[in-house]
């Protein structure tokens, strides 16, 4: 129910405050119309007075690797103004149905709509390649004859948010007419270090921070899965699991140098601890960490970004969002934060 009231949040700010996202605001009254009232009620408003979007489901080749793809395809005109989205790390994937009853919303008030399912979001794993995948999957996106000329955007949620902006400054999400993430972090080191400590920095101060019990686990777990030896990675992901993404502070005997920096900073209590224990980790993990964190490369980020996020949410600390929103990039940045979770 809370991610439900969050998408209709979502597209009521983005109807009142990012008209570049939204416009016409006709469209953008539909898109309102539909989420609140299939959502809310138990009818569709919007579908009394617009056609039915055209879905299409399809296997493509994004990097040499099929991937599935939804699209919903406006029921009238010619051209559109293009979308993609980027799921959270839901186990649903593309059949995930709030992220459907978006899809159908936004088609509804006049968008072509990409929803490429990602397999390692899905599954909850880091991949290196995720920003390259991000980005040419966003290139099939421009390619469409449909939508040539018009306006091309993409929106990430949670964690989905955080590699698409990771992948913001890559060819052809440089050419996006603007970028949004629902949550989302901007840097995996202090987004780490929060999850594992309960603890977020907000205006320069530490603070405590609930971390929900499924983030709690699965973010310690997808790091531990990068792990290249298999027997340190079966061992540090079965202790996370028996803990609850919780580790004793004395690493067990045997684990080899990666693992054991690893157990170190994910064990760690206190935030700063952990903080400078993941910022010393190896390279060879040290390089997914700076791939995968829109920090990198923020300063080059050209797409106008539109950042949404509610300071109760316990999947990304706001502070992730708050620290983004106050450093400088090539592109303007707008933070709005709710308080309804």
């Amino acid at each position: 129910m809370k991610r439900r009231v969050a998408l209709v949040v979502l597209i009521a700010a983005l109807l009142a405050f990012w008209r570049p996202v939204l416009r016409p605001v006709g469209a953008g009254s539909i898109i309102v119309a539909d989420i609140y009232s299939s959502a809310l009620w138990d009818r569709n408003l919007a579908a009394a007075v617009t056609p039915p979007p055209r879905i299409i489901e399809s296997s493509d080749d994004i990097l040499g690797t099929p991937m599935r793809i939804t699209w919903w395809a406006p029921g009238w005109g010619d051209r559109h103004a293009a979308l993609m989205l980027v799921n959270g790390a839901t186990a649903l994937g593309n059949d995930d149905p709030e992220t459907r009853r978006l899809g159908e919303a936004l088609a509804r008030g006049g968008y072509l709509v990409m929803l490429p399912e990602f397999a390692f979001i899905k599954e909850g794993r880091f991949d290196a390649r995720a920003t390259e995948y991000l980005d040419a999957a966003f290139a099939r996106l421009l390619e469409r004859p449909d939508a040539r000329g018009m306006p091309h955007g993409a929106f990430g949620f949670s964690v989905g948010g955080g590699l698409l902006l990771a992948a913001a400054t890559r060819p052809a999400l440089q050419r996006a007419t603007y970028l949004g993430a629902l949550g989302a972090y901007f840097d995996l080191d202090t987004y780490l270090a929060a999850v594992v400590t309960g603890t977020q920095r907000r205006a320069g101060q530490l603070e405590p921070w609930d971390a929900d019990a499924e983030v709690r686990l699965r973010l310690p777990v997808a790091v531990a899965e990068v792990l290249a030896d298999a027997t340190d990675r079966g061992r540090v992901t079965d202790a996370l699991r028996a803990g609850g993404g919780r580790l004793s502070e004395a690493p067990p005997n045997g684990l080899g140098p990666e693992a054991t920096s690893l157990w170190g900073a994910l064990a760690s209590p206190d935030y700063e601890r952990a903080l400078e224990r993941i910022r010393a980790l190896p390279s060879s993990l040290r390089t997914l960490f700076d791939e995968v964190s829109p920090r990198r490369a923020w300063g080059a980020v050209r797409p106008a970004v539109y950042w949404l996020h509610d300071v109760g949410d316990r999947f990304e600390p706001v502070s992730e969002s708050e620290t983004a929103a106050s450093m400088p990039h090539a592109g303007p940045i707008r933070l709005q934060r709710t308080a309804l979770l």
